[in-house]
């Protein structure tokens, strides 16, 4: 429906005017709010004015005054904050809704309640084959490293497999190490840990590689059911305001849901899909990733992008570091390919007109993926467009100007920028404080001239782009209105933090003059908050939600009235 529809549902909300000329008025008028424009000629504005799927005029409410129609919908924002669509350039849409479905253990936050919650999933779902989950939270567990016996008195004969929240590491009961042929005589594989006890014998959790020993082997999504789980996503992520995505990794069968679920209906979702490529092939990533662009040419999300994992994560230990861990002298970590390896495929990926996309959380990944972006300028002669490393938990500070030097931008899932019981219990003593407090260097990256985006990681972590936005600002915990820093000086201003949910991520996505900005032309992707976001106070920005989103002048959601919204 066009925005004169649904809007007129909100009568308590809206009120008519009249103009002269209703040929030239709006559908719709906002006026009377703080309007973030995302335009840095013009960032504040207090009113915007809409017509069809674009945007008519944005200004003071006196700009906006003469497109005010018999017709038009006019809203009175009395203070409350506009912004852009939010982009989320980190997101996996699918697997958030595969956990939905599935056996969640995310809100879980404690070891009792994830095993009441697997035990509540057994029962729920009964029989002999494997129970599977997700999203347990390593820092509950010593070295992030859960034992099998506690699954075992859960559920002793059906094998168990459970994804941690991390995404690179697995948890099995006895009965699923056995399913999946894990005995104390299987050596790790490359670029894979399977965690042993002091016996030598596995002890149940599985990390990298390791973990694919068994999900090989777990029950595969149907389309019906990944189709199912998309649509579930994409009316969260309206829900969280967010009009525009970069799917971090798909393969065939999401791409193929989300043209099965297109072909019901517009999705009123546009962004960039990231092809998963192994780096250890440079040829095959290519044919792989092009095959997949060729043959989904017509979404709406453009499998433009390739991605690589480069390393892993640091409560695993399969983050590459520059220096080595300190609870286990001498390891540094590992990189998922050979510098060689890792060079010839980002060379032909950009070569073919791929953005590349690499994963990288410790400072010697990212230092690698550098290198392999200067080799690729210096083989194709130019720089590919696009660039991006994201989660860049640690970045070495002499590395930090590379960025803007080499065109790269900086990924940053800030709600993980502070000091969590991840950082207190797991990473300081692996890494140390100094190492911990530079961590996710945003304002370092900034200050260096790097562009920086944002992402979610969802359904790693919360899917609300306020909730990051204010850690972002304040790296501090969302739920305090006080507590320990994780680097100081490396917050942004409220500014700065929208428009890497806006205008920055708009230019990633290569649709800067399209969407990410609020301006006469630009297409009509806003979100209307149900408050005002106050710089000065920024412990309440996450507490604001989106309560409408718009896509192409269409409402794709709409929440309760804020009070005294008219």
């Amino acid at each position: 429906m066009r925005l004169t529809l649904p809007l007129c549902a909100l009568a308590a909300s809206i009120a008519c005017a009249s103009a002269p000329t209703p040929t030239s008025s709006a559908d719709l008028v906002l006026r009377s709010g703080a309007v973030f424009t995302g335009d840095d000629a013009r960032p504040w504005v207090t009113a915007v004015a809409l017509r069809g799927d674009r945007v008519l005029a944005v200004g003071a409410d006196a700009d906006v005054a003469s497109l005010i129609g018999p017709r038009t919908e006019l809203i009175e924002l009395q203070g409350r904050t506009v912004v852009p669509g939010f982009h989320d350039a980190h997101v996996h849409p699918i697997s958030a809704g595969r956990e939905h479905f599935g056996c969640s253990l995310t809100e879980a936050k404690s070891v009792d309640e994830i095993l009441a919650r697997v035990r509540a999933c057994d029962q729920a779902k009964p029989g002999d084959g494997w129970l599977v989950g997700r999203g347990w939270d390593l820092s509950l567990f010593p070295q992030a490293n859960p034992s099998k016996a506690l699954l075992d008195g859960v559920v002793a004969t059906r094998p168990i497999y459970l994804e941690g929240a991390d995404g690179h590491s697995g948890w099995l009961n006895s009965a699923g190490l056995a399913k999946g042929g894990i005995t104390r005589d299987t050596p790790n594989p490359p670029q894979g840990v399977i965690e042993r006890g002091a016996d030598g014998a596995p002890s149940g959790t599985v990390r990298e590689a390791a973990a694919l020993l068994v999900e090989d082997q777990l029950p595969k999504p149907t389309l019906d059911d990944d189709v199912r789980a998309l649509a579930w996503a994409v009316e969260r992520l309206h829900q969280a305001g967010i009009t525009s995505i970069m799917d971090a990794s798909v393969d065939e069968q999401r791409l193929l849901a989300y043209r099965t679920l297109a072909a019901k209906g517009p999705l009123h979702l546009r962004g960039v899909a990231c092809v998963y490529v192994d780096p250890t092939d440079p040829e095959l990533a290519l044919r792989n990733a092009r095959s997949l662009r060729e043959r989904f040419v017509d979404l709406p999300l453009r499998p433009s992008c390739a991605k690589i994992f480069l390393d892993g994560v640091l409560e695993g230990e399969t983050a590459a570091l520059l220096e080595p861990y300190l609870d286990h002298p001498g390891h540094r970590g590992t990189l998922n390919a050979t510098p060689e390896q890792l060079q010839r495929t980002v060379a032909l990926l950009e070569q073919d007109g791929f953005a590349v996309h690499v994963h990288v959380i410790g400072d010697g990944a990212a230092r690698a993926a550098l290198d392999a972006f200067a080799a690729a300028t210096a083989t194709n002669g130019r720089a590919g467009a696009g660039r991006t490393l994201a989660h860049l938990q640690l970045v070495h500070p002499d590395d930090a100007p590379r960025f803007a030097a080499l065109g790269v931008t900086a990924n940053a899932q800030s709600l993980w920028a502070y000091p969590d019981s991840y950082i207190r219990d797991v990473n300081t003593a692996q890494v140390g404080q100094a190492r911990v407090d530079r961590m996710y260097p945003w304002g370092t990256l900034t200050r260096a001239g790097a562009a920086l985006v944002g992402g979610s990681d969802w359904p790693v972590s919360s899917v609300e782009p306020l909730d990051a936005i204010e850690v972002m600002v304040r790296r501090q915990d969302p739920a305090l209105e006080d507590g320990p820093v994780l680097g100081r000086g490396e917050g942004l201003t409220l500014d700065r933090a929208l428009r890497a949910y806006t205008a920055d991520a708009a230019r990633l996505f290569g649709a800067a003059d399209e969407v990410g900005v609020l301006r006469a032309g630009a297409r009509a992707d806003l979100v209307v908050l149900d408050r005002a976001l106050e710089a000065a106070r920024p412990t309440g920005l996450s507490e604001a939600r989106a309560w409408l989103t718009v896509v192409d002048g269409v409402v794709v959601y709409r929440g309760s009235a804020p009070a005294g919204a008219r």
